[in-house]
């Protein structure tokens, strides 16, 4: 009898290892995550041919209509670029100019598309007055590399190129650019620099707090650098009033749901984290 019991225990023993097991392996498996991170690693191979094509210059961040007139820096574009009206407005914008390396099984935007976010409308803007489907975009472009030169970055493997800067959150039909720079100038030249002195440092840096969860997966928040190495940082890890720690993440002040309400930013409004220099 004493044998039956302890050959009894052991089998349950082994039955609630694997049941474990399993249970582990199911919460780590997730397809949205898998999906995701594989499209921020084909949008840094696509941003690597795009700087190969235009002479180790990065892609537009903003536009504008006219050297007179100052860029639109806090202006998302529309993708696909003529959805709206036919116009070709923000046609050499981010998105729009990544697409042409990005082609998915005959969709071009399908890579800027995560299915773990939630879809967002921008206001003000009519979604029934369209000549072409709105495409969603999940990433967010680093601001700071507006037509910037590959020569002047300090660091590749350091530098975030394309994140999940939105939170769980994707723009139906615009481009997001986090952070940005405050090009609000027409005649001031619209590239990153280092700050210096705030009053006399032009363009100043402003950032997009995520209107939603950063507790996208459950690993973290991807972010796709420079050198092509896909990185992913657990934002928000410690709730307001703990402070999170500023060599990982650029925000703090999270709430319950994971949600940020300040940036990390210096004296002249740039998240060190994204700067080139």
């Amino acid at each position: 009898m004493r044998r039956r019991w302890l050959l009894f225990g052991v089998l349950m023993a082994t039955a609630l290892g694997v049941a474990s097991l399993m249970r582990a392996v199911a919460d780590n498996f997730d397809p949205a995550e898998k999906h995701c991170a594989q499209n921020l690693k084909r949008l840094g191979q696509a941003l690597a041919m795009y700087l190969n094509d235009y002479d180790d210059h990065f892609p537009l961040a903003y536009q504008r209509f006219s050297p007179s007139e100052p860029w639109q820096w806090d202006t998302p574009v529309a993708v696909p670029r003529n959805w709206q009206d036919g116009s070709p407005s923000g046609g050499w914008t981010w998105v729009n100019a990544l697409s042409f390396y990005t082609s998915n099984a005959g969709q071009v935007y399908k890579s800027f598309y995560c299915p773990a976010t939630l879809p967002a409308k921008l206001p003000n803007v009519d979604y029934s007055q369209r000549v072409r489907s709105p495409m969603p975009v999940s990433y967010t472009y680093n601001g700071y590399l507006h037509s910037y030169r590959l020569a002047l970055v300090a660091d590749p493997s350091t530098l975030p190129t394309i994140w999940e800067g939105l939170g769980r959150e994707h723009w139906l039909g615009f481009a997001p650019v986090n952070p940005l720079l405050r090009c609000d100038r027409a005649s001031g030249k619209c590239e990153f620099v280092p700050c210096t002195d705030p009053a006399t440092t032009y363009p100043l840096g402003e950032v997009r707090l995520p209107r939603q969860s950063v507790w996208i997966h459950r690993s973290g928040v991807h972010f796709v650098m420079l050198d092509g190495k896909l990185v992913t940082r657990r934002l928000g890890a410690r709730i307001a009033p703990s402070n999170t720690n500023p060599q990982i993440d650029p925000f703090d002040g999270y709430n319950a749901q994971g949600v940020p309400s300040l940036a990390r930013t210096n004296a002249c409004g740039h998240l060190p984290l994204f700067t080139p220099q």
